[in-house]
């Protein structure tokens, strides 16, 4: 026979989860999470057009701020045909420079190559209009200046980029489309 108190507290229970009841959510949460992680990180860190803009916009910082703080011109290079970017100091020794074989000079510099899956589809300057093929040079004075430049870029996929180098205010915008320097989204 049961006694009274021990079917009364069977009876009364508190409404709360038991410790297997919490394991189990813990388990299914654990599982959902592990795989949605991996997905979710490889589309954010994965997406070679926006990890080439940063690296991209890496450089340009890089080289404006090296121009002011050593007061010298830096160039940015942008060889369409090898898909680089690289940067040089005007004053660069002569051991560090190489010529090419119609003897015209290569400076050599820190370079950093475009992945595969980006292209870089065109350079379009005030001074410089727009090009596309050969390499492009982006000038920064010795106080960090350059020409209102856009610089294109388009993935695998189609999708493009644009990178915008403010000539004073050494501000660079970001767009997730193709822009012209007529558009007037852009003037300041």
């Amino acid at each position: 026979m049961i006694s009274r108190f021990a079917s009364d507290r069977r009876y009364s229970r508190s409404g709360g989860f038991t410790f297997l009841e919490l394991m189990v959510v813990m388990v299914l949460i654990s599982l959902m999470t592990a795989f949605a992680v991996p997905g979710l990180r490889t589309s954010l860190f994965s997406d070679q057009l926006k990890t080439t803009t940063r690296k991209i916009l890496g450089i340009v910082s890089e080289a404006s701020q090296e121009a002011v703080s050593r007061n010298a011109e830096y160039f940015l290079y942008f060889d369409f045909d090898k898909n680089t970017v690289s940067t040089v100091q005007e004053d660069q020794p002569e051991t560090e420079r190489q010529y090419s074989a119609d003897g015209r000079e290569y400076p050599q510099g820190r370079e950093f190559n475009i992945a595969d899956a980006v292209q870089l589809v065109d350079i379009t300057s005030v001074h410089g209009g727009r090009q596309s093929q050969g390499r492009v040079v982006v000038r920064f004075s010795k106080k960090g200046y350059v020409d209102k430049t856009l610089i294109h870029l388009r993935s695998e996929k189609g999708d493009d980029m644009t990178i915008l180098l403010s000539p004073f205010l050494g501000v660079t915008k970001v767009f997730d489309s193709y822009i012209n320097l007529d558009d007037a989204r852009i003037n300041y």
